[in-house]
């Protein structure tokens, strides 16, 4: 699942990543998830002292986005 800032430039469905979503880890901007993104970049992979996970919601959100890939 791929993450950005600029999801209102895209026609695709790109839910907003909040607060509830993350534990350990936070971003400046409003980040989206962009589930039809063909690549991933992992956060800790770009800082590497900080480590972060998704909470239960920040779960139940990437799976709902990855379910509307399939709908037509």
């Amino acid at each position: 699942m791929c993450i950005g800032t600029n999801a209102d430039e895209y026609d695709h469905y790109a839910p907003e990543l909040e607060d509830k979503h993350l534990r350990g880890i936070s971003f400046e901007r409003t980040q989206y998830l962009l589930p039809w993104a063909l690549y991933t970049i992992a956060p800790g992979t770009l800082i590497p002292p900080r480590r972060g996970e998704l909470t239960d919601d920040g779960e139940q959100l990437v799976k709902r986005a990855l379910i509307s890939l399939f709908k037509v």
